[in-house]
């Protein structure tokens, strides 16, 4: 049948191509439609890496990776992904311990998706709350399946390559005006500080990822199971992305993998390494800003020395007490957790369900008028006032069990992949990575992946351990 499919498909192809070129360039949809069925039919392991790629890459923004198709928003990576979940269902097995975790995480969402039903809240923003969850779901049942394969190895060097390629478009949007897919913002506390630095603050798709990444090598440098400067194909474009999104959050990331790195290691020379870490990063710093006026006088130094003052700005600036009492984004916070706590209160045990808004609508933006009152920064409150604590207790379930286990694994990639999906828990405090479209399938992939590597009885054992090997080439 793919005998007959393929050859009819190219024929289908080169018409449309013909007939964009002479009339119309719409017929470059449908061609690339044909396109993509095509390749995935050739090569439907692809599936995954298009998926991987189009959820964790930072594109120029003249390259659109949403699309409206019938009224209703489409992210490029979400086809390949439903592609991928059921190709990965077909052709990989997965285990009963893989399964039960993947299935509580997958219950915490249940619950909360049948009380939203229940409760008659409205279907349309019971689809919003419900859509990247749903997408952790299948990421999460794709990673269990092919971690430890020759499959999930290319992932991990994919993901290398994505970085790059983030690294140098980050770097273009910061040097070059460059116009990048994601949020770009002026990078300094302006409204605290009353001084707006020229630096420019890009978050993009491949913010997270990177920052996952940055974690992951930290932590396995603070154990002592690699060294930082053998890591620099991983380290050199996550560090990068990590510094030009100027984003407290990477603080408490990076913190957070510090502590778990001393604390699964038990040992001292872990602590004096994870400080070492700490005090390098502080004196590098710290030079950097001694050194100003000397690098205003080299080419680039002007630029090096605006990113220095708006890091010291908004993140190093930021972390303090007084800024905090007056930042916007912190009071916003604040009051959106007190909102949080007034919902989950009036309903405890099974919350109010998807769909149900627990804040009045406050502005004029789009955003803060249809979506803001259903969205909340802190992710576990969410889930208390969607779920109750019936979800609460079903997360914590599908979470704790394989991360006890890394801690007492001794395998290099487990303990990379806990550590970076801590840090995302640690992070999902003040930025809900499950709750973003394309973040989600990072991560619901770490707690796949995480599941299957910490699964002794895993007929998928790892057959290379993955991040060293990808920090040495």
């Amino acid at each position: 049948m793919q005998r007959i499919i393929i050859p009819a498909g190219s024929v289908v192809a080169t018409l449309l191509a013909a007939y964009a070129i002479v009339q119309s360039p719409l017929a470059l949809v449908p061609l690339l439609a044909v396109g993509v069925v095509l390749l995935l039919l050739m090569r439907p392991t692809w599936s995954i890496y298009l998926a991987l790629i189009l959820s964790s890459i930072a594109l120029p923004a003249a390259l659109p990776t949403t699309f409206e198709l019938a009224g209703a928003t489409l992210h490029a990576h979400e086809p390949f992904l439903l592609v991928a979940l059921v190709y990965s269902l077909t052709q990989y097995p997965s285990t009963r311990r893989s399964n039960l975790i993947v299935l509580a995480f997958a219950a915490s969402i249940a619950v909360a998706l049948l009380v939203g039903f229940a409760q008659q809240n409205a279907v349309s923003k019971i689809l919003y709350d419900v859509r990247p969850l749903l997408e952790c779901v299948a990421a999460a049942m794709i990673a269990s399946r092919i971690f430890g394969t020759p499959l999930g190895h290319q992932c991990f060097k994919v993901l290398g390559w994505v970085l790059w390629i983030s690294a140098a478009v980050t770097l273009a949007g910061a040097t070059t005006g460059l116009e990048v897919g994601g949020r770009t913002e002026d990078a300094s506390l302006t409204l605290v500080s009353g001084n707006s630095a020229a630096a420019t603050r890009l978050l993009t798709e491949a913010t997270f990822p990177a920052l996952a990444v940055l974690c992951a090598v930290v932590a396995l440098s603070v154990a002592g199971r690699i060294r930082i400067v053998d890591s620099w194909m991983l380290s050199a474009p996550a560090l990068l992305i990590t510094v030009l999104s100027f984003s407290r959050n990477s603080i408490l990331a990076v913190a957070v993998a510090i502590l778990f790195a001393v604390v699964a290691s038990r040992s001292v020379g872990s602590f004096v390494r994870g400080s070492l870490i700490v005090i390098t990063a502080l004196s590098v710093f710290g030079l950097l800003v001694l050194l100003g006026p000397v690098l205003s006088t080299l080419p680039g130094g002007d630029f090096v020395n605006t990113q220095v003052h708006s890091y010291s700005d908004r993140v190093i600036g930021g972390l303090t007490s007084t800024v905090q009492s007056t930042d916007p984004s912190v009071q916003f916070r604040a009051r959106e957790n007190s909102f949080l706590m007034q919902g989950f209160l009036s309903s405890p045990f099974i919350g109010h369900g998807f769909g149900y808004a627990y804040k009045p609508s406050t502005g004029t933006a789009s955003f803060l008028v249809d979506y803001a009152p259903y969205f909340a920064h802190n992710f576990y409150g969410w889930v208390a006032v969607k779920g109750g604590a019936v979800s609460v207790l079903l997360l914590v379930a599908s979470f704790a069990s394989p991360l006890l286990r890394a801690a007492k694994c001794a395998s290099t990639s487990t303990f990379a992949l806990a550590t970076a999906f801590v840090a995302m828990l640690a992070v999902s405090i003040v930025a809900p990575v499950a709750l973003s479209t394309n973040s989600a399938v990072l991560f619901g992939g770490l707690l796949g992946a995480l599941a299957a590597s910490t699964d002794r009885n895993s007929r998928n054992e790892p057959v290379v351990e993955t991040l060293p090997v990808l920090a040495t080439r």
